[in-house]
């Protein structure tokens, strides 16, 4: 199964693994890592290192970051060399959110490909991403009423 980490600022990632247990229960293979005020930039590297390895049990591991370009998306880049020099497939995906981790946890099972699951990932990451006010308005000026399915 492949492993999966959040990297993040301040408490992001525990909140996002809050909501997983709530959802899923306590999912397997499955980190965070947390970069915190004061916190020097190569501790919190080797902290996301060492989670990567212990989530990693030979089919890769994906991980979600924050913020791209930020310090926890340059840990997880920074360490891709060192792990794809070690024969570990490791994925980064930016942007978190909870519906793409909801949809990574779910396939992940049957998805045996790193690189599939972080393209799924992205992909459920952006249709997680509503405005349904305008769409309900839009619906109704296109003649849908309340009582009707949309």
């Amino acid at each position: 199964m492949i492993g999966m980490i959040v990297v993040s600022h301040g408490k992001m990632a525990e909140g996002v693994k809050d909501s997983v247990e709530l959802i899923f229960g306590q999912p397997e293979q499955f980190e965070t890592s947390a970069l915190v005020a004061g916190q020097a930039f190569e501790a919190f590297k080797d902290d996301v290192a060492a989670k990567i390895k212990a989530v990693d049990t030979g089919d890769g591991v994906l991980a979600f970051v924050d913020l791209f370009g930020a310090s926890p998306y340059n840990a997880a880049m920074k360490l891709y060399p060192t792990f794809k020099a070690a024969d570990s497939e490791v994925r980064v995906v930016t942007g978190l959110n909870l519906p793409m981790i909801i949809e990574s946890l779910g396939m992940r099972s049957v998805e045996t490909s790193v690189e599939n699951l972080a393209k799924q990932a992205v992909l459920a990451g952006r249709d997680g991403i509503q405005e349904p006010i305008s769409d309900l308005l839009e619906s109704l000026d296109n003649g849908v009423t309340e009582d009707d399915d949309y």
